[in-house]
């Protein structure tokens, strides 16, 4: 994982869905956007990174596939149809965590000229 930026005491970073599959062990409460391409291996394959995630906000156009992937799991989803979209609701979102994890389908270099417009 790569950190990005601090906006609003919240820090973003960026990561590959296999980055954060090989940090599925350790335990960090937080939110993670995510485009639906890799949510199915996020909740297969996440451990215990699902179990401290508050807030999933899923890049899609449609949420109710998304839906049925998260039932049993005690977690707040929100959908986005963008990725800026999805980071403003994890800005206005501060209350529930200062760590948001990226995992969209946009390359860390947009990924964090977003966030730094947003950040200004």
């Amino acid at each position: 994982m790569k950190e990005l930026i601090n906006i609003s005491g919240q820090q973003f970073y960026y990561s590959t869905i296999d980055e954060v599959i090989g940090r599925s062990s350790q335990k960090e409460k937080g939110a993670v956007i995510i485009d639906e391409s890799y949510l199915r291996q996020f909740l297969t394959e996440g451990g215990n990174m699902i179990k401290e995630t508050c807030q999933i906000i899923v890049i899609s156009e449609n949420v109710d596939s998304a839906l049925s992937l998260l039932k049993g799991i005690n977690v707040l989803l929100i959908a986005a149809e963008t990725f800026e979209e999805g980071a403003r609701i994890a800005i206005f979102g501060n209350m529930l965590s200062n760590k948001v994890i990226c995992i969209p389908k946009e390359d860390e270099k947009t990924v964090n000229e977003i966030l730094q417009a947003m950040g200004t």
